[in-house]
């Protein structure tokens, strides 16, 4: 079992600071990192892998800094950008193949680990066709696999689900949660659904900073008493969604039911209701004195 241990990560970009005192130990299991686009997730995740070196603090693997170990701990990596650059002209197979090669994987080794793979993401029966014919969640399936290529034993994955349907969702979802058991998985998106059925640990992010970090109960604890279900008049509604953070909205004949995120009650009428974990998202990263967070 590996240990990640980042204390006070710094990356500024000119003035701009990108990712701010970032501490925090990684194990085997599945991390969900969450936060809007712009919160600084990617910026981390390029650090961890080494792409960027720290500005400042430190990112330590069973020990050693891994700017030190060099080959070694990019064997250890398996990694999928948010922008993931492919050949249009080359098949899935042969893409593959080229990434096993840089990967410095066997020949043999690597037709019978790509043909395992390509059954994992469902695309053996296209293996053969041009990139350029695939949809883009069928392009998204191909960077899943090239990064578990190496089988590797931190696995590092940027908005995976993008351009994903639910179908695939759901399947990748499934793959991550298994894997999960014997590797560190960290897995960064901006979609609450994504992380909230597998992620053992998960840490929100918010400028730069993490402000929040626990398993799915501790999140949700801490906003358990501000979010409320209640019944308003559609002229009512819009005030209240310019006052509060509105969750949801369904029209319920002539009035209109909200989900609020309040630390008050937002209305007389409001009941206060079971809290999931984008309610709680959406309270820590929104919230300022009760009332909605303008500057986010």
């Amino acid at each position: 079992m590996h240990e990640l241990v980042l204390t006070d990560v710094l990356q500024k970009f000119k003035e701009t600071e990108a990712v701010r005192e970032f501490s925090y130990t990684f194990s085997n299991g599945v991390y969900g990192l969450l936060g809007e686009n712009g919160a600084g997730k990617t910026t981390l995740l390029r650090l961890i892998c080494g792409i960027l070196q720290p500005t400042g603090g430190t990112i330590i693997c069973d020990g050693m800094p891994v700017y030190e170990m060099g080959a070694e701990y990019r064997r250890l990596l398996g990694y999928l950008p948010q922008e993931f650059g492919y050949y249009e002209d080359f098949t899935a197979l042969r893409f593959l193949k080229y990434m096993a090669a840089l990967k410095g994987l066997s020949k043999e080794y690597a037709e019978t680990r790509i043909k395992e793979l390509l059954d994992l993401v469902d695309l053996e029966c296209v293996k053969n066709k041009k990139l350029r014919t695939y949809s883009g969640g069928m392009i998204r399936r191909v960077g899943i696999a090239q990064a578990l290529l190496n089988e590797p034993e931190i696995l590092i994955l940027d908005e995976p689900t993008a351009g994903l349907d639910p179908k695939e969702r759901v399947r990748f979802r499934n793959i991550i949660s298994a894997l999960g058991k014997d590797r560190i998985v960290l897995l960064s998106t901006h979609i609450v659904s994504d992380v909230e059925y597998i992620a053992d640990h998960i840490l929100i992010m918010k400028k730069g900073e993490l402000i929040q970090k626990g398993t799915e109960r501790q999140i949700t604890e801490k906003a358990r008493g501000h979010v409320w279900k209640c019944l308003v008049l559609e002229q009512e509604m819009q005030k209240l969604n310019d006052k509060y953070i509105v969750s949801n909205l369904r029209n319920s004949g002539a009035d209109v039911e909200l989900r609020i995120i309040s630390e008050k009650q937002p209305t007389e009428d409001a009941k206060p209701v079971d809290v999931t974990l984008e309610d709680a998202y959406l309270y820590h990263t929104q919230m300022s004195g009760g009332r909605k967070n303008e500057i986010i």
